[in-house]
């Protein structure tokens, strides 16, 4: 059964008088479902590794992070958005990725049905074993609206998760420096 025709299903379930859902909704709603469907759920069909193939060697092996990227995932066991910012810190070991390709495969991972939890470890794995960097700290935020739609109705609520890998589960000093780096509002007036 197709998409489309799921949603039919559910419709008709859900409206069995039709008083509420009019024909316009079973008609095109299906359809529109079905295109949002499988572009938000794009990521299950590439392999993130890909885009970490291109690299740039680096004379030196010092933090890069990229932090405060917006993304937008589908928790898996409600079918509900979650959404947030991911931020990344890696020490290379002589070669680098564009920023763009980081976003490639935060992206690739959140267009999937998941969990934060899950989703943060894929992200570090990923680029930790594609670039065979030194470290990778990962830090996400987020809000479930499984959270603040239904359930214990808290909005606001968010949820943080970290990964981290190499130095960074290693040295505490190393995870204290990255941390005081993604908390520090840099460029933004505080006054």
């Amino acid at each position: 059964m197709s998409i489309k025709k799921s949603f039919q299903e559910i419709l008709i379930n859900l409206d069995k008088e039709k008083k509420y859902i009019n024909e316009e909704v079973f008609e095109n709603t299906p359809q529109r479902i079905e295109d949002f469907y499988k572009e938000f759920f794009s990521g299950m069909y590439v392999n993130p590794y890909e885009f970490l193939q291109n690299t740039f060697d680096v004379p030196n092996n010092d933090l890069i992070i990229e932090r405060n990227i917006n993304f937008y995932s589908m928790c898996e066991h409600h079918f509900l958005p979650f959404f947030g910012k991911i931020s990344v810190a890696y020490v290379p070991n002589g070669k680098i990725v564009g920023f763009g390709d980081i976003v490639k495969v935060i992206e690739a991972y959140a267009k999937r049905p998941q969990l934060q939890e899950r989703m943060t470890e894929e992200i570090a794995e990923t680029i930790y074993k594609a670039l065979n960097c030194k470290g990778v700290y990962i830090l996400i935020e987020a809000e479930h609206t499984c959270m603040t739609m239904r359930g214990v109705k808290k909005p606001g609520a968010k949820i943080i998760t970290t990964g981290t890998k190499g130095i960074f589960a290693e040295d505490t000093m190393k995870r204290m420096e990255v941390l005081t780096l993604l908390k520090n509002n840099f460029g933004e007036n505080n006054g």
